[in-house]
């Protein structure tokens, strides 16, 4: 069985819900309209990209472009969105599979901010084979949604045999550019990266988070149903979470939560478990 590694989680059944109901309106005014016509509507292509070995990994990258001023989203979409999911059920020879989530712009929306990529971006994927004497077909499924003046969910096949003949120095050097905006892994209270020193609650909807050194954006994932607000700085060390949603009944107690640091010179992610007052365990 391929085991897919991804570090990716969702906003809220009832932000999932209201974002679908939103396309299907917009597909039928499109279908209806006299107005606009296909030329008139976001586009996008996506391809598979040969990576090769980037520090004794084997990478492909998934590569999505879009028209000029589209956006497409990263995994948690913020304040409206879909994020992008991946179906590799047909690939062969495929041991195990970790995407990388380049570091998304805050985009401000008529919904609010969102979270995502404008005009192009890759996704690099690291690749384990089943058989290392034999290269891996990836075949990727992929349903993802761009937006300009409208949003549009989109779906698309491709697939890429991993082996020299498909490898080119230019498609390499894409996948190593987005590779170096991912994340670093940090953990709780690292000095020489930022990272989440502590967390404490400030009431039963907002947590403070204050970090080892100077950030400009703070970005709180959880669970699936659980969903926070944009970070507000009290200082650059120390910022404020509100959690806007949460599943009926949930508790803080073992509240598994990634937090993604962001300063001028460093990206970190460090994952966290909250206990019952909403500290760290």
């Amino acid at each position: 069985m391929v085991k897919l590694r991804h570090a990716w989680s969702f906003f809220s059944l009832a932000t999932l819900i209201i974002t679908l109901c939103s396309m299907v309106c917009i597909a039928i005014i499109v279908l209806t309209s006299t107005i606009l016509t296909a030329s008139e509507l976001p586009n996008a292509s996506i391809r598979l990209i040969n990576g090769g070995f980037i520090e004794n990994a084997e990478y492909a990258g998934i590569e999505i472009k879009m028209d000029p001023g589209a956006k497409t989203y990263w995994r948690m979409p913020g304040d409206s969105g879909l994020p992008p999911i991946f179906n590799w059920s047909s690939s062969e020879n495929l041991s195990e599979l970790t995407i990388k989530w380049p570091l998304p712009e805050r985009i401000a929306d008529p919904a609010g901010t969102v979270l995502g990529y404008h005009e192009r971006v890759v996704f690099p994927v690291q690749i384990k084979a089943k058989d290392t004497t034999k290269p891996v077909r990836l075949v990727l499924k992929l349903d993802y949604a761009i937006c300009s003046d409208l949003c549009i969910p989109m779906s698309g096949k491709t697939e890429l045999l991993l082996n020299p003949s498909t490898q080119n120095t230019l498609d390499t050097e894409n996948v190593k550019r987005f590779l170096a905006r991912v994340p670093t892994t940090s953990t709780i209270g690292r000095p020489d990266l930022p990272s989440i020193m502590s967390i404490d609650p400030q009431s039963t909807d907002t947590l403070l988070l204050s970090t080892t050194q100077p950030i400009t954006d703070l970005i709180i994932e959880g669970p699936n149903g659980w969903y926070f607000g944009d970070a507000a700085a009290q200082s650059s060390t120390r910022w404020t979470v509100k959690i806007l949603e949460r599943p009926t009944k949930a508790e803080l107690a073992g509240l598994a939560l990634t937090a993604t640091l962001i300063s001028p010179a460093h990206a970190t992610e460090t994952s966290l478990i909250l206990d019952a007052s909403g500290s760290i365990r």
